[in-house]
């Protein structure tokens, strides 16, 4: 763990930005998510912090959002050439194809955009930490057929992968290597399946209780709610992963208030 005061006694040793700040400290090399912090530290000893979000942009993420909502900007390219400089970098090229996947309804591996995308997106899963991927079926709402689930499990048992129930309703499939990923979406496209973009800033899940169909206490059909939505909305990307939920009554089993939407 890394302490308040480590972070200020690196701070007035010379370290007066975040990535001096993770060379010295190790502080937000892991999951990310103290970065935010390390800037209010930084900001509260007075050190002036640039909102650029690298050298090839002055501007920051929002600001970058706003120029190409304002402009139409399709492309990496055009944002770069009118607005930014050099030829971009590991930080700007995937904050921008985000931010134009976000704002036009463009495929994200045609053209120049596809040559922003990171490792994921082009698998169609999702990179651990051992090198292989992970795989997810859309299941909408939850829902899923008995031949489905049958398929996916012989799936798992064919490559070997471990297998996990998700929060949002789904099976997850740990362990397949990059060579596997071809034939395990084939045989779960042949199944009816597609990828529930587990790994992408879109939609992810709508998760469902069981509703009025089958439950005592259900109000309202909640699983054919949650399928329409998951249907009307899957891959609409945005700048943060996006769930929803649908509750079929105040017992809230599906824990929609804690979702995005």
């Amino acid at each position: 763990a890394v302490t308040k005061g480590a972070i200020c006694a690196a701070i007035c040793e010379g370290a007066t930005d975040v990535p001096a700040l993770k060379s010295a400290t190790c502080a937000g090399t892991s999951c990310g998510s103290c970065i935010p912090m390390l800037k209010q530290i930084l900001a509260a000893q007075g050190v002036e912090q640039s909102k650029a979000l690298c050298e090839h942009f002055e501007q920051s993420r929002a600001e970058l959002f706003q120029v190409v909502q304002a402009t139409g900007i399709r492309t990496f390219s055009e944002l770069i050439a009118k607005h930014g400089k050099g030829t971009g970098c590991d930080i700007c090229k995937p904050t921008v194809a985000s931010i134009l996947a976000s704002t036009s309804s463009d495929h994200i591996l045609e053209g120049e955009q596809a040559g922003l995308q990171d490792t994921n997106d082009h698998f169609l899963a999702n990179m651990q930490k051992n090198g292989t991927y992970s795989v997810v079926p859309r299941l909408p709402g939850g829902e899923v057929t008995p031949e489905k689930l049958i398929v996916i499990g012989e799936i798992a048992r064919d490559f070997g992968l471990y297998t996990k129930i998700t929060g949002g309703q789904r099976i997850d499939l740990f362990g397949a290597r990059v060579e596997q990923l071809p034939l395990i979406w084939k045989r779960l496209i042949d199944a009816g399946m597609e990828s529930g973009h587990a790994y992408g800033k879109s939609l992810r899940t709508v998760k469902s209780c069981v509703g009025s169909t089958w439950c005592r206490y259900g109000v309202q059909d909640s699983v054919a709610m949650a399928v329409e939505l998951e249907l009307r909305y899957r891959g609409l990307r945005s700048p943060h992963k996006l769930k929803m939920g649908v509750s079929g009554c105040a017992r809230e089993c599906a824990e929609a208030r804690g979702k995005d939407v």
